[in-house]
């Protein structure tokens, strides 16, 4: 008997008199299942804009699952996919692994007085070194696919999909029966671990890694000493005072406040055959062709075909930590275990609330373990109803024009009837809630494996840079610790000052935040001085480089095919 904990706070009884069971799974889940929005939340579409209805004048933080969606319908009628740059093409370069030969290229440097002409990459400028290569145009500058979108015959770049890190390979769960076991009961940790991931940055925050040299990981070390520098005890420090943090000569790194990043996962069609996933046409998937390992995720065998967009991670600089939120294809199995989903705009709860209770909550699904000594258990990787549509995002969708259309292309429109398919799985603002709790968010999918100890806002809080560079990682991902899926557990709760500074006088800087963003992994050295990236075996960050690159060529040599490219990042 499969059931959700809100019928069970009706019946919660588990086995056969005298040995019976109560349901103290609910206790927790209700920490968990508090409405994120306030009452008056409300938003509508004028004159193709989406504007927050009065009196909310902050809706980040009053009502994030509706700013959530707000972020969701924005994005998608831009078109993130086609006009939005990659991790490749934010930081430029192809790196070299041991075994590749020859190293295609490394970062040009930024254009500067002493560095002008066509060796150098200029923020300002319609076109830079390798913009003509239609296949592979951030090879030496950063590239923006959304100003030269008419240079690509398909409306659209070559999508690359990377796997996500294999952190958690490790450990008994690399056990055939083990892994086979765990993906049995918990089928996104298989999605995640046979899926394809590319991350989507916005102009703004693609301006910003630009123009502030941050494309290199010598723009982001000189960042960092600038910044130790000044806290240091030397005839440069100036503490208690900072050093102002001007154009092109940064001492933090702080994106403008109008930066989202997206952080998409797709599975190939012929993946999703295999774990049953079916394209169901009531609820279709978001298609794109994408290039991507047609074997192992690590292999060097890398096709393009049609994929299928099973989740998602929307991140805002709306508020200084970032705004957290993640959607995920209404289908996924397990799409609630373990924590439910919490959405207080989007969809009202499919579960059999009583009256006068709030509908925001999906409950995870629970049964009865039968056992002697019974108790009422997780019951893991079925399929969760999506809800009813509650009335203002409906009419937020139609005023936007998305979800009109069905489309049996591989380029994806806005008006896709299929965006319709994709449901809010919860948001994050704090680190911990009002009394001090830890706050939980986690995607079946993307966190596979782990949702019951991640937290978005702590383990983006981690990501940084040491005075050598963001590769290896300065702080990694995730937290010595046990589990019984047998991956590492993740950070929650407050970040410790100690991962950033010494407890000394002065306290010295040890890793310098990246401003919650682990995309800095991919940055690439631009000259032979620096110190190169080297391999790390688990990151669990949105992509990393394979190798070190090796010097710069003397003139641009052949593009590598699109597998050869994939191959090197």
């Amino acid at each position: 008997m499969a059931v959700s904990t809100a019928a069970l706070a009706a019946d919660p009884v588990c086995g056969k008199p005298p040995n019976t069971a109560s349901n103290d799974i609910r206790w927790v889940t209700y920490l968990l299942s508090k409405p994120q929005d306030a009452a008056q939340c409300s938003m509508e579409v004028v004159n193709g804009k989406i504007v927050v209805k009065a009196p909310t004048s902050n809706p980040a933080m009053t009502c994030p699952d509706m700013f959530s969606w707000k972020l969701f319908a924005e994005a998608v009628k831009d078109e993130f996919w086609k006009k939005w740059a990659a991790d490749q093409e934010t930081w430029p370069g192809v790196s070299c692994g041991p075994g590749d030969s020859p190293c295609q290229s490394r970062p040009l440097p930024i254009c500067s007085p002493q560095i002008v002409g066509g060796q150098c990459c200029n923020p300002y400028a319609q076109n830079n070194p390798g913009y003509n290569d239609p296949r592979n145009p951030a090879k030496y500058c950063p590239f923006f696919p959304g100003d030269h979108l008419s240079s690509f015959p398909s409306g659209m770049p070559e999508r690359l999909g990377v796997a996500p890190s294999k952190a958690h390979t490790v450990s008994f769960a690399a056990d055939p029966f083990m892994r086979t076991r765990l993906t049995e009961e918990t089928p996104g940790r298989k999605i995640r671990q046979s899926m394809a991931e590319i991350v989507f940055r916005n102009k703004p925050m693609f301006d910003y890694v630009f123009r502030n040299n941050l494309y290199t990981q010598e723009g982001v070390i000189d960042v960092f000493r600038r910044n130790a520098s000044n806290i240091g005890s030397g005839s440069s420090s100036g503490a208690p005072y900072r050093v102002a943090n001007g154009n092109k000569a940064l001492s933090e790194i702080d994106f403008p406040s109008s930066s989202v990043m997206i952080k998409s996962d797709w599975i190939s069609k012929e993946r999703a055959a295999q774990m049953g996933l079916k394209d169901d046409p009531k609820n279709p998937y978001i298609k794109m062709n994408i290039t991507s390992a047609v074997t192992d995720n690590n292999g060097t065998i890398l096709e393009p075909g049609e994929h299928w967009l099973v989740a998602a991670h929307f991140s805002s600089k709306d508020i200084p930590n970032w705004v957290w939120t993640t959607f995920e294809h209404v289908n996924n199995p397990g799409r609630c275990d373990y924590t439910g989903c919490n959405d207080s705009y989007g969809y009202r709860s499919p579960d059999p609330v009583p009256k006068q209770l709030a509908t925001n909550y999906t409950s995870p699904k629970l049964k009865c373990d039968n056992l002697p000594l019974p108790s009422w258990v997780f019951d893991l990787g079925k399929a969760y109803d999506g809800g009813t549509i509650n009335d203002d995002l409906a009419a937020v969708f139609r005023g936007m024009g998305i979800g009109r259309d069905d489309n049996p292309t591989l380029v994806p429109k806005f008006s896709d009837r299929a965006w319709l398919s994709y449901r809010l799985k919860g948001s994050q603002v704090n680190f911990s809630d009002s009394m001090g709790r830890p706050v939980h968010l986690g995607n079946s999918v993307t966190e596979g494996g782990f949702v019951t100890t991640s937290s978005c806002m702590t383990c983006h809080a981690r990501a940084g840079t040491s005075g050598t560079g963001t590769v290896p990682l300065a702080l990694g991902v995730f937290v010595n610790g046990l589990t019984e899926s047998g991956y590492l557990p993740g950070s929650r709760g407050l970040p410790l000052p100690d991962w950033f500074h010494k407890s000394g006088q002065p306290p010295a800087l040890t890793v310098l935040q990246t401003d919650f963003v682990w995309g800095f992994l991919t940055a690439n050295c631009s000259t032979p001085g620096c110190q190169p990236p080297t391999p790390v075996a688990s990151t669990g960050a949105d992509t990393m480089p394979v190798g070190a690159p090796a010097p710069a060529p003397a003139a641009p040599p052949a593009l590598p095919s699109a597998r050869e490219r994939a191959k090197r990042r």
